[in-house]
């Protein structure tokens, strides 16, 4: 039932003769009604009188889900006779309608509407307990139609109940979406309860929010069968159909949640009304949205940014309805999505959900007036019924997407970690650009005045908490900053401030440009290295344009008091942090986003990246090729050398190895001869223990591992007891026979000829996975050049 249905008086006699009730049908009805409940009264009323008899019958026979099956199947078969059905309908719809014989498949499926309802509302009931109840609806409508599902079920027939558990799903999420917002903000509920507008009647309208949303032509076909659907579909009597099933899965469930005869009375009275609005002439009306309206997100259509229509598309053989809006121009429906993602709208709706409108980037915000125009169609032909609705917009889109335009999949849900195009969570170090959009305005008063961006270290989702740091501020302050903010592209930088041009065919003599500076942030920031604020300030602004202001501060975790001299700070500033976005308003509104972001400022430093020896012998020596050749310098098999080193990137939390603390990235070796073009000819790297590859000397050219250890993390402050000691590893395997010009005739300016010796040049390069646009190659790398002389007495001497 809708809201306006429960405020209602319960006699009114007036509202009764308004809405065409007869008094002599109100009163049979009423009768068949309570003859219907009536020997189930009697028998629990005896069960009341015998409480040992009770016992036993309870014993024999535990409740199960059949029995309320049964037990609806007899109050409804008894109460919906024909003569009950030809007295609920108005006069006039008696005559639209004609002989019930020509709309007696309305009337069987309408028992399975009263049972579907009654039984969704006997308790309350989760999405999954919806779907069960909705199954034997289905089944319902099936049987009684003369068109049974098949045991086992055919494809088509799993196919429709998959689709109306779709449109179920659909109809079902406003109603959880509604229930968390008020859950996740309560701050307005005291004053709501004080105030006496919420009260014991709360929620009783919202099962029949959920039966109309459900209701659509899609469902229709589901429900029916194609084949019987096609055929009902060409009657004149199929929309009113819809709207008689929906007021009486509303009766059947008002009739589940009533506790006494009273009660009773008053659903019937309702479902009287209910009927009436059905058969009233085609009436239109755009309720929703006018004045001044907030777009927001409708996440069950995919919708980013949107307004909900509502109001009424209702009467005596309405087919269906359309809705349109524009701007000044032409009508359109661009952006136009219906209850169940129909083509059109179902005919039924009244004082309900309409559609939606896709606002962002279709619409603009105001001060431009938005109109929309809903248009009504017979199935008698003629010209719709049209009425048109007007509001302003008020722009509501305030997000984090990401970093870096790696962007989190949920843009409204804190949690949605921000992931790359492998899925991977990203972690992001050095200068970040953070994007998202900061836009609030449209209504009078309601223009954007500023922005804030801030940190908290850990994962949170309250925006609210204390702890936060800001470090970025965007003022708004001249009318051509308003506007451009209010109007331009979505997705910029958020770290972003601004800067002035003067255009001489400007009138204002200040025109601020956005994003004309570098929009970064830098989130670590090491004292013995860098200043304490970036970025630097922007060239002096003109008077009439106050200058920006930004605090950048280190990341910090848990910072020793007092620092000890020369320790970086507390993990590098890297862990899990959370940004805040903050929008205010000229009239003071709040919008606020949260996006969880990992952030690693770990470097790649000497003792991570650096090759030690080549077969034992140090950088600088002489290694003779002689060494590792057989007798006779046999070139069919290896002549192996391993080459020890570290490659090794530090996790962002010290022992967590799951992603994305652990992000390493890999390596790569390089050889080549001294004077030769960097960074030379790639070393396969086959990992520890493997056998070289044969010639042409690979691939695989990355190592994925880390090899040895730095000996510790340097960023743990106080480090732990037991730190162990650096330890090299095997970085690859050499096959040496890849430098004799006798064994590798396919490389002669790596080889060296017998009798010859040469400067050589081993380049190491370890990197992480971490996105640093301010670093080269976009994230952290170090390189490690170790220099060896390498002579070839293969065969001479051996």
């Amino acid at each position: 039932m809708k809201k306006d249905d429960r405020k209602e008086p319960l006699e009114d006699s007036q509202a009764d003769e308004q809405d065409g009730i007869q008094e002599k049908d109100f009163q049979f009805v009423l009768k068949e009604l309570l003859g219907a409940y009536q020997p189930i009264l009697g028998e629990e009323l005896r069960r009341a009188q015998a409480p040992e008899q009770l016992e036993k019958e309870a014993a024999a026979h535990p409740p199960t889900c059949e029995d309320e099956f049964e037990l609806a199947n007899r109050i409804f078969e008894k109460f919906f006779t024909e003569e009950v059905a030809t007295r609920l309908l108005p006069p006039e719809g008696r005559e639209l309608l004609g002989p019930i014989a020509q709309w007696n498949w309305c009337l069987r499926h309408l028992r399975c509407c009263f049972i579907f309802g009654w039984l969704v509302c006997r308790g309350p009931r989760n999405f999954r307990a919806f779907s069960y109840y909705l199954h034997r609806y289905w089944r319902c409508v099936r049987e009684l139609l003369g068109n049974p599902v098949s045991s086992p079920l055919t494809p088509e027939e799993r196919n429709d109940f998959g689709i109306l558990i779709e449109e179920l799903a659909g109809a079902f999420k406003p109603y959880l979406t509604d229930q968390l917002a008020t859950v996740e903000f309560p701050a307005g509920i005291p004053d709501e309860v004080i105030g006496e507008r919420i009260n014991c009647h709360e929620g009783l309208e919202e099962a029949c929010e959920i039966f109309e949303r459900l209701l659509t032509p899609r469902t229709s076909e589901a429900l029916l069968g194609r084949e019987a659907f096609a055929a009902h579909i060409k009657e004149p009597s199929f929309w009113f159909c819809r709207c008689w099933c929906l007021c009486a899965m509303c009766f059947g469930c008002c009739l589940a949640r009533a506790h006494n005869l009273y009660e009773w009375r008053w659903c019937l009275r309702y479902f009287f009304r209910c009927l009436r609005r059905c058969f009233r002439p085609l009436v239109c009306e755009v309720t929703d949205p006018h004045d001044c309206v907030e777009e927001e997100e409708i996440p069950a259509l995919g919708i980013l940014r949107g307004v909900v229509i509502k109001g009424t598309a209702a009467g005596a053989f309405c087919d269906h309805y359309t809705l349109e809006w524009r701007q000044g121009g032409p009508w359109q429906n661009i952006g136009i999505v219906y209850p169940g993602f129909a083509a059109q709208g179902a005919c039924g709706v009244v004082n309900g959900t309409l559609g939606y409108l896709q606002t962002l980037p279709l619409v603009s915000p105001g001060p431009a007036i938005t109109e929309i125009r809903l248009c009504v169609y017979s199935t008698q032909g003629g010209a719709p019924h049209c009425c048109e609705g007007r509001f302003i917009l008020q722009r509501n889109a305030v997000w984090i997407r990401g970093l870096e335009y790696v962007n989190a999949p949920d843009i409204f849900d804190p949690t949605s970690q921000i992931v790359n195009g492998a899925g991977v969570v990203q972690s992001f170090g050095n200068e970040s650009l953070i994007n998202g959009s900061a836009v609030v305005g449209g209504c009078q008063g309601q223009d954007i005045k500023r922005y804030t961006l801030a940190y908290l270290p850990d994962f949170v989702v309250d925006p609210t908490l204390p702890g936060f740091v800001q470090f970025w501020q965007v003022d708004y302050i001249t009318p051509l900053q308003i506007d451009d903010g209010l109007n331009r592209v979505f997705e910029n930088a958020l770290t972003s401030f601004w800067t002035e041009t003067n255009w001489p065919f400007f009138l204002h003599p200040c025109n601020p440009v956005f994003d004309s500076l570098q929009p970064t942030w830098w989130p670590h920031l090491f004292p013995e290295s860098l200043p304490q604020q970036f970025p630097p300030a922007p060239p002096q602004p003109a008077p009439c344009l106050l200058p920006p202001t930004w605090t950048t501060t280190p990341l910090p975790l848990s910072v020793p008091n007092p620092v000890p001299p020369h320790l970086p700070l507390p993990n590098c500033q890297s862990g899990k942090f959370t940004l805040r976005l903050k929008v205010e308003d000229q009239g003071g509104g709040i919008k606020t986003s949260l996006r969880q972001v990992w952030f690693d400022n770990k470097q790649i430093t000497f003792s991570h990246c650096h090759i030690t020896q080549i077969a034992g012998i140090d950088p600088c020596a002489t290694v003779d090729l002689r060494q590792f050749a057989p007798l006779g310098g046999d070139c069919t098999v290896p002549w192996k050398a391993n080459l020890l080193g570290v490659a090794y990137d530090e996790t962002i939390f010290p022992g967590d190895f799951s992603v994305p603390s652990d992000n390493f990235g890999g390596y790569s070796l390089w050889i080549k001869k001294d004077g030769a073009p960097d960074p030379g000819y790639p070393i396969p790297i086959p990992g520890p223990g493997g056998p070289p590859p044969p010639p042409p000397w690979g691939p695989p050219f990355v190592g994925t591992s880390r090899i040895g250890d730095p000996g510790g993390d340097v960023c743990v402050y106080p480090p732990p007891p037991a730190v162990p000691p650096p330890t090299d590893g095997i970085l690859a395997v050499l096959d040496m026979r890849r430098l004799d010009a006798n064994c590798n005739m396919t490389e002669p300016d790596l080889t060296l000829k017998r009798g010859e010796c040469c400067g050589f040049i081993i380049t190491l390069k370890v990197w992480d996975n971490t996105i640093c646009p301010g670093l080269s190659g976009g994230h952290h790398e170090n390189y490690h050049h170790f220099p060896v002389c390498i002579c070839n007495h293969v065969g001479m001497d051996q």
